[in-house]
């Protein structure tokens, strides 16, 4: 798993680096902290469990995989769009790839957010 997080971390600096400007690495996540002060919690304990969090004043965009929104095609996999109460389908990451490959997806995403607004 740490292994994990420092291969999240140079991914972030290596291509990511014009939207990061802080990183913080903890035993259990990594912690992105973005230019316009918004923050990115990354929690990747196993293969089939994680959470890409993002913090932006008092939205959230969070796509995790807690098990609790069965009604969701893509369950258990789903996105926390803009509230907590706000669940739609994931449709940015994808089941069978690695976890590298779906953290920049994640980051593509966010960052086509975060340019729209």
């Amino acid at each position: 798993m740490f292994h994990r997080y420092l291969t999240f971390l140079k991914i972030a600096s290596d291509e990511y680096s014009d939207i990061v400007v802080d990183a913080e690495l903890h035993a259990d996540r990594v912690r992105l902290i973005l230019i316009d002060g918004s923050w990115i919690e990354v929690r990747y304990p196993v293969e089939d469990k994680f959470s890409f969090h993002w913090q932006r004043s008092n939205k959230i965009y969070r796509i995790d995989t807690a098990p609790h929104h069965k009604d969701i095609r893509t369950f258990s996999r789903h996105i926390h769009f803009g509230s907590e109460d706000n669940v739609i389908e994931d449709y940015v990451l994808e089941e069978n790839v690695s976890p590298e490959e779906n953290f920049k997806r994640f980051m593509e995403w966010m960052s086509e957010l975060l340019k729209r607004n």
